[in-house]
């Protein structure tokens, strides 16, 4: 009959997928949310630091920052574009990743399925070849005991 035999290598493929495969993806999609939020964290300090400076430039008054030669500015700036490349890396790992993990579930469940519908066939076969030596019908029953029973 069907049994461990046939019926685990095909769970342990599919566990495969759940176990490794997938948490791999999360952590891939986790570390690539993180990158995009550091991103726009240094996106929204430049806003801040030009709005500053440009209510400064309003008020004709110097910005002190800007005097000492803006370093700051520059720094996070620098920061930006590192953490824009890193995330934009990021979210191309991603994308590869989800159209690999996509393709790869699509055809290892194909071929899982495939080897269950053979199992199922060869089980159904031997079921057959079984019930055929049985040779148990045609059955006798007295019809008479059923329908008093009732």
């Amino acid at each position: 009959g069907i049994n461990a035999e046939y019926g685990a290598p095909i769970m342990n493929k599919l566990g495969t997928y759940l176990h490794k495969a997938v948490p791999d993806m999360r952590l891939t999609i986790k570390k690539y949310a993180d990158a995009k939020f550091e991103y726009l964290a240094y996106c929204l300090k430049i806003k801040e630091m030009d709005d500053e400076e440009y209510t400064f430039n309003s008020l004709d008054d110097p910005l002190p920052r800007v005097e000492e030669g803006n370093y700051e500015y520059r720094v996070v700036l620098r920061c930006r574009a590192q953490a824009r490349a890193y995330f934009l890396q990021l979210r191309s790992d991603v994308r590869v990743k989800l159209q690999l993990l996509n393709s790869k579930h699509v055809q290892d469940l194909t071929d899982q399925l495939e080897k269950w519908t053979k199992v199922l066939l060869a089980y159904y076969e031997e079921s057959a070849a079984i019930s055929e030596k049985a040779n148990v019908f045609p059955i006798d029953i007295d019809l008479s005991t059923v329908v008093d029973a009732q």
